[in-house]
């Protein structure tokens, strides 16, 4: 994150008074201002604004229900304290900086006044633009520290430690139901090979000591109970003894048996036992800020209670976002996002807290996942003319980016099931000899990388929505007609190039290859000046569908859609090929800045994707071939296709 405005709020002169400093801004300038914050009586307001934050993710409103009245309050109050004066002209100017510059402003925190920590900083709210601040830039609470370790480089997967301590005494855990709910919400990352999650059955000091040596933990996420020493004033979480009971280890020394781990976990999850328990005992920020002091690069918690449904949305949103390369404070906010998408009146975006240790946001740098080998051709010779038709098939989501695949030759569509580990979820990529998707001619290969899902084959499409009559003519789906009937993982399973498989029939798929380059059959020359046009059925119910139409760097795609579809199985879903013009799903986009549900576009050989809508041209930046898809990462529901025609001009 390279647009950063960082505070500094710590005791002032006078009892009740603060002094705030800009310590880097992006405008310029480091101001001061001296305030006064009433300290107790919004500390003694936290357990009224936990209840209202838990008990909003029942609610349902048209207008600003009483719970967000008093969170809006809080935010104000602590917003006009800290952003006053000086300090809010260097917000102002940081923030019309950073706009010019297409970037986002990293709030970061530093809090060095005591029981400053217990406020609801992430509730923020500007009065003046109307927004809580951590919604729209990622807010994060600084730790200062000498030295932070550079960023790791992880060959996917990310591994997680998961660990759920639940010791007697101490309120009891559903162990298979916590550990159900976090499955759950890394469920596409499981399967796609991006994430592995381990589950460690010991969770005493000698159990974690010992899983800790065993291999590289990237993330250790932790499920139970946790509270703040005042003794000591350091947090603790409630590990399980020897005895069964709680053995309450400090923060500073559960950083030094992490630094056991080579090399030590860079992020620590904590997440509430899911209890409801209120009041200050109850704080995991008080954990997480003194994890980051003793060493851990970040520490990601919950300041409140947060309900089921809300976990789930935040592990699924930050995961996805962390899996891709994202900044930590990225992740967390990409988890409020996912928040917000459970219900209108939810609150328990606020729920979440990060402690950055150091400036650097960047924990992880994730490479892409490995590549398929391309195919090779038959050595027999094939006498096949004419356009190469492509069948596709149907999948479920996972969360962008996706990267379009080269068709590759199958026999027939099959269905495949998943397997997992008895002792843990764990979901990876074929490796090196392990069976993959069957290639043309060639042995079996791993997935391929970059912005798509690999389809899940069934029988047949799906019906349009009840009250509606159907595609419009001539929108038939293609001969597979594939689409899931109900929700499942998204598995790794072969496009199908009904073309090459002819081609093979006859005697060999060279001739079948050679038309998918310039030059081949139906495909137009090199020679500049020349173009060639394609007609593609883009089915709603699936993720990339081949457009039989390549290019070379600098060719341009003329791309019209027409066509209506729906995007979740009701009348009112209805959608054109600009998708959800009104803005809403935004979690649930593959392309961040195109509409959910639009058709976008992306060649086979880059990781870019593109806008497409009703119509767009491209200019190829690198030689590959086509594909168009749509933008929504939950296709369960979807119906109905989409006719584009595509025409390919030769650069001149």
């Amino acid at each position: 994150m390279d647009s950063v405005m960082e505070l500094e709020i710590g005791p002032g002169p006078e009892a009740g008074s603060y002094v705030v400093r800009v310590l880097r801004s992006v405008g310029g300038g480091e101001p001061t201002e001296t305030i006064t914050l009433d300290l107790d009586d919004l500390v003694n307001r936290r357990p009224h604004l936990e209840a209202s934050v838990l008990s909003s993710s029942v609610s349902a409103r048209r207008v600003m229900s009483d719970t967000e009245a008093a969170i809006q309050d809080v935010g104000r109050r602590l917003f006009e304290s800290a952003f006053t004066g000086s300090i809010a002209s260097a917000y102002r100017t940081s923030m019309a900086v950073a706009s010019e510059r297409g970037r986002s402003v990293q709030i970061a925190l530093r809090l060095t006044a005591p029981g400053l920590a217990a406020l609801p900083w992430e509730a923020l709210y500007d009065p003046e633009t109307q927004i809580y601040l951590c919604r729209k830039e990622p807010l994060v609470r600084n730790v200062p520290a000498p030295y932070s370790p550079s960023v790791l480089e992880v060959a996917p997967p990310l591994r997680v430690l998961g660990m759920i301590s639940s010791p007697r005494g101490l309120p009891s855990l559903d162990i298979d139901d916590e550990r159900e709910r976090l499955e759950q919400a890394l469920k596409p990352h499981l399967d796609s090979g991006r994430v592995e999650l381990h589950w460690l059955e010991d969770v005493s000091w000698d159990g974690v000591h010992a899983k800790l040596l065993e291999q590289e933990w990237h993330v250790l996420h932790f499920i139970g109970h946790g509270a703040y020493d005042t003794d000591t004033d350091e947090g603790v979480l409630a590990f399980v003894g020897r005895d069964g009971r709680a053995d309450y280890v400090a923060a500073s020394s559960l950083a030094d048996l992490l630094d056991e781990a080579d090399p030590t976990p860079r992020l620590v999850v904590l997440n509430s036992c899911q209890s409801g328990a209120a009041g200050t005992s109850d704080l995991f920020s008080g954990t997480a800020a003194a994890l980051a002091h003793s060493g851990i690069r970040a520490v990601a918690a919950m300041q409140f209670s947060i309900s089921d449904l809300a976990a789930i949305a935040f592990a699924r949103g930050f995961y996805t976002a962390l899996a891709y390369g994202r900044g930590i404070d990225e992740a967390v906010r990409s988890g409020r996002i996912g928040i917000l998408g459970i219900g209108r009146g939810t609150l328990e975006w606020v729920t979440p807290v990060l402690y950055l240790r150091g400036d650097d946001a960047r924990l992880f740098d994730v490479a892409p996942m490995p590549a398929a080998p391309p195919p090779r051709p038959s050595t027999e010779p094939a006498t096949v003319a004419g356009p190469v038709p492509i069948i596709t098939g149907a999948t479920d989501a996972v969360m962008p980016p996706r990267v379009a695949t080269a068709p590759v030759a199958h026999a027939a569509p099959t269905e495949t099931t998943d397997s997992a580990d008895a002792s843990h979820a764990t979901a990876a990529a074929p490796a090196s000899g392990q069976s993959g998707p069957p290639t043309a001619g060639g042995p079996s290969a791993p997935p391929p990388p970059g912005p798509m899902r690999v389809p899940t084959v069934v029988s047949r499409p799906p019906s349009p929505p009840d009250g509606g009559d159907g595609p419009p003519p001539g929108l038939t789906p293609a001969a597979s007609g594939p689409h899931p009937p109900a929700k499942r993982p998204a598995r790794w399973k072969p496009w199908l190039v009904v073309g090459i498989i002819a081609a093979v029939a006859v005697g060999g798929a060279i001739s079948a290859l050679v038309m998918l380059q310039p030059g081949g059959a139906g495909g137009g020359s090199d020679d500049g000046g020349s173009s060639n046009t394609a007609q593609v059925v883009v089915p709603m119910y699936e993720d990339w569908t081949g457009a039989n139409s390549w290019c070379n760097q600098g060719d341009t795609f003329e791309i019209s859609v027409e066509g209506r579809a729906w995007h979740d199985g009701t009348p009112e879903s209805e959608v054109g090929p600009d998708g959800l013009t009104n803005g809403e799903f935004p979690e649930g986009r593959v392309l961040a800045d195109a509409n959910t549900a639009s058709v976008i576009g992306g060649l086979d050989s880059i990781p870019e994707m593109f806008y497409v809508g009703t119509g767009t041209t491209y200019e190829c930046p690198a030689a590959g071939n086509l594909y168009l898809g749509i933008n929504d990462t939950n296709l369960e529901g979807n119906s109905g296709e989409f006719d584009a025609t595509v025409t390919r001009h030769d650069r001149q």
